[in-house]
């Protein structure tokens, strides 16, 4: 059982462990070349503006604007920019004046002439005498005669002639393109998996034994649980046998209410765990009664009001008892409310209607049925039609209407044939079980906790 489920742990484990190595695969596999391609993005940036200001301290040392009166030199510099755009990988060369005016332009020639005063980068280049680089959209209108190349990188360089800004520069270079699927990719990828793959085969053999090792311990503890709880309930158990032998007319009232507030409650189709309450509750139901004298237990005449009083006082003397052990805790409800009263004129609450819990408005009525049908030192037992008729009487004052109904439907042979059954095999296994998954549901709440 333990291997089994520590296979089942180690496979749970190294699936999940797997999954989360190539989703991390794949992220570093997005995230790994956008970083590299932003480094190499911003070194090709540091490297154009290098190569432009070289260029134009080699070549343009002159003001832009006298190119306009010379032709001669506006001839060889044209001639130097397009080897100098061949040679950098260029698509755009533009030459402006201090004034915004366009000089030179190797593709808007439609524009050469004119004054572009609102061109904030050209502005700041001339009035700060830096260089300004930024990756730029041709999309945009003032450069959809670019648009064919894509993104690129633009450069404001300013042309300094004797220490002063007499002009600027502006180049347009073809930006890197983002690649996702290169070989670094496959690398990244790769080792991921082959990493995983080499922790599996390391950490598999003692991942197994430790998950055994767990697994084992936790089956021994929760073995151990059972047996202690199991042993609790043996020596409650010994106490409603003592309780029935003060009380021998009572003797197998626990087994028997027990027994029919099942049957009642499957015929309900209440959950699993309200039946193992309800049995539970059934069983330790009078529990208290060991803290009341023989002399008004077993009075044959009537009692007191005062007596009465020590009567009624075994609810709170049960839920003392069950209260100092904790997997008994769910049969609390019967216990404290079993002599609730649909109309409210129960005790030890006054609960009425749906406020009392089903598994006290069950047992209510199966508890007095069998105290009617069982003899009492203070009166013969009544007839199994007489009792069903006192039932009857007290639907909807004393019981829960349909619970009534419910019970109705038992026939004479039917509880005669419960009645055998519990002769023949007794209770024990039925209420054990019930202990059994009410111990199982605390550790695993407790766990959850």
């Amino acid at each position: 059982m333990s291997n089994t489920v520590a296979h089942k742990l180690l496979r749970t484990f190294f699936k999940r462990s797997f999954w989360i190595t190539v989703i991390l695969a794949l992220i570093l596999s997005i995230v790994v070349p956008l970083v590299i391609y932003r480094y190499h993005l911003r070194q090709y940036e540091a490297e154009s503006a290098a190569l432009l200001n070289r260029f134009i301290q080699r070549e343009i040392c002159f003001s832009p604007h006298d190119l306009l009166d010379n032709p001669k030199s506006l001839e060889a510099t044209v001639s130097n920019i397009n080897v100098f755009m061949e040679f950098g990988d260029l698509v755009e060369f533009r030459l402006w004046s201090t004034d915004a005016t366009l000089i030179y332009s190797y593709h808007a020639k439609p524009l050469v002439g004119h004054r572009f005063p609102n061109n904030p980068r050209l502005i700041k280049t001339l009035r700060s005498g830096k260089t300004f680089v930024e990756i730029e959209d041709t999309r945009d209108s003032e450069n959809s005669d670019l648009a064919e190349f894509g993104t690129l990188v633009e450069i404001y360089a300013p042309v300094f002639v004797d220490g002063t800004v007499r002009g600027a520069a502006e180049v347009y270079r073809k930006a890197p393109k983002f690649e996702l699927l290169t070989a670094h990719i496959v690398l990244v990828v790769s080792t991921a998996v082959v990493i995983f793959m080499l922790l599996y085969v390391l950490l598999y053999g003692r991942f197994k034994a430790a998950a055994t090792s767990i697994i084992a311990y936790d089956d021994k503890l929760q073995g151990a649980y059972r047996s202690l709880g199991l042993s609790y309930f043996d020596t409650i158990r010994s106490l409603i046998k003592a309780l029935e032998l003060r009380d021998m007319e009572t003797e197998g009232h626990s087994e028997r209410v027990v027994a029919i507030s099942l049957f009642i409650g499957e015929r309900l189709g209440i959950p699993a765990d309200e039946l193992d309450k309800l049995v539970l509750g059934s069983y330790l139901h009078d529990i208290g009664k060991i803290g009341v004298p023989d002399s008004i237990l077993l009075k044959p005449g009537g009692l007191s009001p005062e007596e009465e009083m020590i009567i009624h006082s075994h609810v709170e003397k049960g839920l003392e008892i069950i209260s100092t052990i904790e997997f008994l805790g769910p049969a609390a409800e019967v216990v404290r409310y079993h002599h609730e009263k649909w109309d409210g004129t129960g005790y030890s609450a006054g609960l009425n209607g749906a406020e009392i819990p089903l598994t006290a408005r069950i047992f209510a009525v199966v508890d007095v049925f069998d105290a009617l049908i069982s003899e009492r030192p203070y009166r013969r037992p009544m007839s199994f039609e007489a009792a069903s008729v006192v039932i009857q009487e007290g639907r909807g004052k004393h019981f829960d209407p349909e619970i009534v109904d419910v019970f109705m439907g038992i026939s004479q042979e039917e509880y005669a044939r419960l009645g055998n059954e519990i002769v023949d095999r007794g209770i024990h296994h039925t209420v054990n079980a019930a202990v059994e998954n009410l111990l199982c549901r605390l550790n695993v709440d407790g766990k959850g906790d």
